[in-house]
């Protein structure tokens, strides 16, 4: 017969178990998370001297912007230079967790900060120019780290 205090060092020992598994977990997530930024940091070093196109963000103006989309003037908030690492076209999440009706190209860009993730660009935002990828979209990061 198992008594009460049995059961009770029992269960404090599974809860440090588990608790022990969780902290070795956010160890090793934290050591990969700083490995892929010092990579795509070194990516962004041998990459610099070559050619690279353009990632601007935008958001909505009241007056004046360079962009339009369905009628709405947009502004530039942030341009960095970057490379394409892949082409992806797909449909992004909405915000109630559905999948949007619009297919997008959604390429995975490296930006000459350092940072890496997959960018939902605009298919409505005018003028589109070769080289410029052109998003009101905040990336889906790869790493955790990516910001647009």
């Amino acid at each position: 017969m198992v008594g009460l205090d049995d059961e009770i060092r029992a269960a404090r020992a599974r809860a440090d178990s588990w608790a022990s598994a969780d902290q070795r977990r956010a160890e090793q997530e934290q050591s990969e998370a700083a490995e892929i930024q010092k990579l795509l940091a070194d990516a962004v070093a041998r990459l610099r001297p070559y050619g690279s196109e353009v990632f601007i963000q935008v958001k909505a103006a009241l007056l004046r912007g360079e962009y339009t989309a369905n009628g709405q003037r947009l502004r530039r908030i942030a341009q960095q230079r970057c490379w394409k690492l892949a082409r992806l076209s797909g449909r992004r999440k909405g915000e109630d967790g559905g999948l949007e009706d619009d297919w997008m190209e959604s390429p995975v860009l490296l930006l000459e900060d350092g940072t890496a993730g997959r960018f939902w660009l605009d298919n409505d935002i005018k003028p589109q120019r070769e080289g410029e990828y052109v998003s009101s979209y905040a990336p889906d990061p790869l790493t955790g780290f990516a910001h647009g």
